[in-house]
């Protein structure tokens, strides 16, 4: 009986681990989304308030701003990243020698952390000192306040973001041409196939389960994305750039109102889930069809 369960053993610090970090947080943030908790008003305590949380959620205005603005920053980051990516990956696909190389250079963004990104950013975008106010003033053009101006903020930050992870489209994409079987090309090539018909009708089939991986991770990343956006504008001006993210940890550790910041955070959670499940299904739908 020992040596049936021993292998067992092995899970257990994996099991411990994964509930202390992941399960037993997200339950007590679940308990917790139903309690109107004031950190600041310890007397008060933590009366139970069943959904009231969740109303107020959806009675809140400014709720309702910042998920418009997650959703614009995420679906315009994202495209962007993989329309872009997608291009250079074919280009690199093409290349035989150097593309190592080119590898090394497109990993550099992706290992920054998002913290020095944003900061280096930020002293870019500087109105006074920046770099490319310089470049505007040297070309005789108006300088802008990239992070000052509410129509400018939010797009701002989304080109940080595509410069930093448009790489990782880069390198997953092209790893999945390198995948692919070259069967199909040849003989579309001897059939004299345009390479535009070749890229829609064989190429873009055989990545489709890259390509929805690729989108699937860049989503979740952009729509929980908190650096960047604190570092260089802390969601302002005003709250032109505030997304949901940034809206919960000012709710809950700015405001101390914890009842309320568990519910945005498992709004915010369910949210990436549906995404995320869609994306899933996506994939599966398209392995049912072959």
């Amino acid at each position: 009986m020992n040596e049936r369960y021993f292998p067992y053993l092995f899970f257990l610090p994996s099991v411990v681990f994964l509930v202390a970090i992941v399960i037993y947080p997200m339950l007590f943030a679940f308990e917790t989304s139903f309690r109107d908790w004031l950190m600041t008003n310890p007397e008060a305590g933590k009366p139970f308030v069943g959904l009231e949380n969740y109303k107020m959620i959806m009675h809140d205005p400014r709720f309702w701003s910042d998920l418009g603005n997650t959703l614009y920053y995420t679906v315009l980051s994202v495209s962007a990243s993989f329309s872009v990516g997608l291009g250079l990956a074919l280009l690199m696909n093409g290349i035989v020698r150097g593309r190592s190389i080119l590898r090394t250079i497109f990993l550099i963004p992706m290992v920054m952390t998002p913290i020095v990104v944003g900061f280096g950013f930020r002293f870019m975008f500087n109105y006074e000192l920046g770099v490319l106010n310089y470049l505007l003033s040297v070309l005789g053009l108006p300088r802008k306040a990239f992070l000052g101006d509410p129509s400018l903020a939010l797009n701002s930050i989304i080109l940080v973001d595509i410069w930093q992870w448009t790489p990782f489209m880069v390198l997953v994409l092209l790893a999945g041409l390198e995948s692919l079987p070259k069967e199909p090309f040849e003989a579309a090539r001897i059939d004299g196939a345009p390479e535009w018909q070749v890229f829609r009708h064989i190429t873009l089939p055989l990545m489709k389960p890259v390509i929805l991986v690729a989108l699937l991770i860049r989503t979740m990343d952009a729509m929980r994305d908190f650096d960047k956006i604190y570092v260089m504008t802390a969601g302002g001006p005003g709250i032109a750039s505030e997304t949901l993210s940034l809206y919960d940890w000012k709710v809950g550790f700015s405001w101390w109102r914890m009842g309320y910041a568990s519910a945005l955070g498992l709004l915010l959670l369910f949210l990436v889930t549906v995404i995320g499940w869609s994306y899933v299904k996506s994939i599966s739908f398209g392995e049912e069809k072959k």
